[in-house]
């Protein structure tokens, strides 16, 4: 006579299907152990290169740094050509860091003022694009590559940088110069519309601006121009 099948408990199905899974794991183990292997060396190997990136990048930021105060010392002595240098050279070695982007502001600024517009316009974007975590900077920068294009006559252009320095930060002290300017560049380039809103902006929303007065005298300017 055959004897019944004894019934399995709770706790022995569970330990069944503890070992059942503990042999489905060994044997996908034994079958994938060199991928498994590839693939723990391949983390290894990114947690390595990162670890190497943050530490070089580390070291070039002070590296950089330590230049740009030699830099900023040496232009304080009067020893432009030598300060100039050491701004360029910083700012080609160590592209990228914190140092090299205030030192192309401070190149494009400097060959702005030697009337060297094409210089100038040059670093002055290559801030705009590739730095601008400082936002006063940032709006400086703007600013100046609108000037190197008011010297190339390209008015619109110019307009437009002025006007989006004036966006970044409406509360900054030269709001009111950065419009008269962008105004007068849209005037330029026979675009009255926006030259006469920006004139108006002015004398609505900075009243106490000594650039009000101005402003005033162009929209009775422009009134006369379009009627």
């Amino acid at each position: 006579m055959l004897k019944a099948k004894k019934k399995l408990t709770k706790k022995e199905l569970k330990e069944d299907k503890f070992v059942l899974t503990v042999f489905k794991a060994k044997d996908f183990l034994e079958e994938h152990s060199r991928q498994i292997a590839y693939g723990v060396l391949a983390v290894v190997a990114v947690v390595l290169i990162v670890s190497f990136y943050n530490s070089s990048r580390k070291k070039a930021e002070e590296a950089a740094s330590v230049m740009l105060t030699e830099a900023q010392v040496l232009l304080s002595q009067g020893q432009e050509d030598n300060g100039i240098a050491k701004l360029n050279d910083l700012a080609d070695r160590y592209e990228g860091t914190e140092a090299a982007g205030y030192a192309t502001f401070l190149l494009a600024k400097h060959y702005l003022e030697k009337n060297d517009t094409s210089k100038a316009k040059e670093l002055f974007k290559k801030y705009i694009d590739d730095y601008g975590s400082d936002k006063l900077l940032l709006q400086a920068a703007m600013v100046g590559y609108a000037d190197c294009l008011v010297a190339e006559k390209n008015y619109k252009e110019a307009a437009r940088y002025y006007e989006r320095a004036v966006r970044m930060n409406p509360d900054f002290p030269e709001v009111p110069a950065y419009l008269f300017s962008a105004a007068m560049a849209y005037k330029d380039a026979g675009d009255f519309e926006k030259s006469r809103k920006l004139f108006q902006e002015i004398v609505t929303k900075y009243e106490k601006s000594a650039y009000k007065a101005q402003a005033e005298i162009f929209l009775k300017y422009l009134d006369l121009k379009v009627s």
